[in-house]
């Protein structure tokens, strides 16, 4: 899988951890941006992250590693037109 997950929880603890005028860290935020644009790119990490995501919800869990599922259902949801 891609090094979303981790990625965006060392995000998310960064922001937890900053002052609120210090604003996100640079070094989480680029690793999220780079671990993104392989998920966009990559059908097999974007497939990985949907089963591990499955896997989770299958199991009760909430989180992976401190990302809320839902969050990553959101990232995971392909768009859907209804013309």
């Amino acid at each position: 899988m891609s090094d979303f997950i981790p990625a965006l929880a060392q995000l998310i603890e960064a922001l937890r951890a900053c002052a609120p005028a210090e604003g996100p860290p640079h070094v989480a935020l680029e690793r999220v941006m780079d671990a993104l644009e392989i998920l966009n790119d990559n059908p097999k990490a974007k497939a990985e992250l949907r089963a591990a995501v499955a896997e989770a919800a299958q199991q009760g869990a909430l989180h992976i590693d401190g990302v809320p599922l839902f969050f990553l259902r959101c990232l995971l949801m392909e768009e859907v037109r209804h013309d």
